[in-house]
């Protein structure tokens, strides 16, 4: 689809993008540097399905499993089922799959998940929308939420900006900080939750969830791109 006439975002050109993403990393052809990456609790999602029975029927073989993760009493409201299944999809599920390349090329990756919601914003937002880390990453949480700042607030905000810089600096986020930032493996499939009682390593708690969608992702992916020598 990323060729198709009208397609308002970057196409494989063969000179500059030379394969989608997915295939890139794949092959081997991603940077080889430490890597810190991750997504909001409520990031983007949509989609249209009009029944259940059609929101899950794409994940095929694996529709009970997928059903068992995203809607285990079989009473959930079917917008709020679809938003959760589509955010995994685009976001949070591609974010893991990124550090686990990086990951299995032996690199440094440190996964997060942003789940926390400015005290102002608690009767509002559910969990944190798309982009609301941003504030908090860059320590502006002042200009961003002016007189309705909370001390909890400026506190999240202190100590992502020591993570990032910590990162920025050494390629570790951990360095001089506490609670210590795990490495992202697969098999530990540990991350940072940044949440209301503050920074958590914890193992991602979305794990069922994503394991199933990553299953679909990779019956419906395009094959790999010709593996080639990354860049220096």
């Amino acid at each position: 689809t990323m060729n198709q006439p009208g397609y308002a975002g970057p196409f494989i050109d063969g000179r500059v993008v030379l394969s989608d993403p997915q295939s890139a990393y794949l092959s081997g052809a991603g940077w080889h540097v430490p890597l810190m990456i991750g997504t909001n609790s409520m990031d983007i999602g949509f989609g249209f399905a009009r029944t259940k029975e059609e929101l899950f029927a794409p994940f095929g073989a694996d529709r009970e499993k997928a059903i068992a993760a995203y809607d285990p009493t079989g009473n959930g409201d079917l917008r709020a089922v679809q938003y959760q299944v589509s955010m995994d999809r685009f976001m949070v599920e591609p974010a893991r799959f990124v550090a686990s390349i990086f990951a299995s090329e032996g690199l440094p990756a440190y996964l997060y998940r942003f789940s926390y919601v400015a005290k102002s914003m608690r009767s509002k937002w559910p969990g944190a929308p798309h982009a609301t880390e941003i504030p908090f990453v860059f320590d502006t949480v002042q200009a961003k939420y002016g007189s309705e700042l909370a001390p909890e607030d400026e506190k999240i905000a202190k100590a992502m900006l020591n993570y990032w810089v910590s990162f920025a600096k050494t390629g570790d986020p951990s360095t001089g900080n506490t609670p210590g930032w795990p490495r992202y493996s697969p098999a530990t499939d540990m991350l940072m939750n940044f949440t209301e009682n503050g920074p958590v390593a914890e193992k991602d708690p979305l794990k069922a969830r994503l394991d199933v969608t990553a299953a679909y992702v990779t019956s419906s992916a395009p094959a790999p791109a010709p593996k080639r020598s990354p860049r220096p």
